[in-house]
């Protein structure tokens, strides 16, 4: 009768010593006899038996040695994995679970304490760059009436520019500029269509590294628009966009408020594919929905088409160009400068009230972190009790710390991004250095360990100024 095994290793061939004891402890008395260099017993039953279990059990012992070999390697990965985990958790106080108020927001949107700030005082002034931009064909309306009321996407494509821009306005005017300023890597944060501080101080810093005399500087002119539209390649301000695969896979996850139940999540993911395309274009939900109004952004598969901002393409590989980063506290701007001193990034940022040089301070980068994981420690919010337990959150865009985080020469402090990109720009309570998610990313491909960065127009500096 033939005995059926199924081999799951190699075993030594025929003629190969073997030790009358093994890995495992002395041969068993069955085959102690019937190891090799040893005649088989006489009775054919027996020897079938024997056979059979000097073979199962040398299988055994192969199988034994390569699972023990495999166990280890699992244990050594497993032991990595938990290594890394601990050494990239950030352990920072960053907002969780609050909610900004919205009043505040809109107040401090059209907020012009900006324009009196030493930072912006003492910026030099730029020169224009390369070659003459070719002469962009633009059609201009003085004065005229700025809305995206009756428009649809081509519509907005095809409407003139308004200028002068400023103030409270919404419409196509100042979507090509928050477009175009945006592809020229001086982020307003998330484009909406409408104006305020995040795209003044934007064109401001654009106007400023460009060398361009605006009769109002933050404010849209046809001298800057032009040289925008030239800089930036004057495509459209809006393009269709078909959703892949990728982009309908997931996984969604609704985010709990609470810090506990969201320690509980596999990952921290977009909530839905609406976040997850309003954050891919640099925009809003409620944005992308108001430029695709036919649409319920969601429920769509792959191959569906919408309309969406043409923004700049993600920055996905190293390219780390950036030697020196000022932040202006009072401003909320983040000024990337290249080895020559060239303005080579800007981006609206939001700083915890609770960090305050005085009157400033200069660190530097350590290290960074892509998809970080998230320790919550109690101890660091001072209106959470100390005795409250810890917990250990997953990567994801939702983190408290985005999908990033640059550490910083100063415990628990650093540069990151944000669940909650609408809010940029504007004072919050707790945090480190705060962008938006697609600027944050893109800054930390564009870092290195050692570059310094310099934190200026201080709170403290303003209340010393005022005494």
């Amino acid at each position: 009768m033939a005995v059926g095994l199924e081999v799951c290793c190699a075993v030594g061939g025929a003629g190969t010593p073997q030790p009358s004891t093994s890995p495992l402890g002395p041969w068993p008395s069955a085959l102690r006899a019937q190891r090799p260099g040893t005649p088989l017993a006489n009775n054919s039953l027996m020897g079938k038996q024997t056979v059979a279990a000097t073979v199962a059990f040398l299988v055994l012992l192969g199988c034994s040695k390569q699972e023990a070999k495999q166990a280890k390697e699992e244990v050594q990965q497993t032991a990595s994995n938990v290594a890394q985990k601990v050494e990239d958790a950030i352990d920072v106080a960053v907002p969780i679970g609050e909610r900004d108020d919205p009043a505040a927001l809109e107040k401090e949107r059209f907020d012009e304490g900006w324009r009196g700030l030493e930072h912006f005082q003492q910026a030099k002034a730029g020169v224009p760059q390369g070659p003459p931009a070719p002469e962009v064909k633009v059609t201009f309306v003085a004065n005229g009436k700025e809305s995206f009321d009756g428009l649809d996407a081509t519509k907005i494509n095809n409407a003139p520019v308004v200028v002068p821009i400023k103030g409270d306005v919404a419409g196509p005017s100042v979507l090509k500029t928050q477009v175009y300023l945006d592809r020229l890597r001086f982020s307003v944060g998330a484009l909406d269509g409408r104006w305020g501080r995040n795209s003044a101080i934007a064109l401001w810093w654009f106007q400023r590294s460009r060398g361009i005399n605006a009769t109002e500087p933050g404010a849209l002119d046809e001298p800057t628009f032009r040289a925008l539209a030239a800089q930036a390649g004057a495509g459209p301000a809006l393009v269709q966009y078909t959703i892949t695969e990728e982009d309908t896979k997931g996984p969604f996850h609704d985010i709990p408020d609470d810090v506990y139940d969201q320690a509980k999540l596999d990952c921290l993911c977009y909530a839905s594919l609406r976040e997850k395309l309003a954050e891919r274009f640099h925009t809003t939900e409620e944005f992308l929905e108001q430029l695709n109004p036919n649409m319920i952004i969601g429920e769509q598969q792959a191959g569906a088409k919408l309309w969406v901002p043409n923004v700049r393409e993600p920055m996905t590989e190293d390219r780390p160009d950036i030697a020196r980063v000022q932040v202006s506290i009072r401003g909320n701007t983040f000024n990337a400068f290249d080895a020559q001193g060239n303005l080579v990034f800007h981006a609206p940022t939001t700083l915890g009230s609770k960090y305050d040089p005085s009157p400033r301070e200069t660190l530097e980068v350590k290290k960074i972190t892509f998809d970080p994981h998230f320790h919550y420690q109690p101890k660091l919010f001072h209106e959470v009790p100390d005795d409250e337990p810890e917990a250990n959150l997953n990567p994801g865009p939702n983190s408290p710390v985005g999908v990033v985080w640059v550490s910083l020469s100063k415990p628990h402090f650093g540069i990151h991004g944000t669940g909650t990109p609408d809010t940029i720009g504007y004072a919050s309570s707790h945090g480190c250095v705060r962008l938006t998610n697609w600027d944050a990313q893109e800054v930390a491909h564009r870092l290195r360990p050692g570059v310094q960065i310099e934190f200026v127009d201080t709170r403290a500096g303003a209340q010393t100024a005022s005494n």
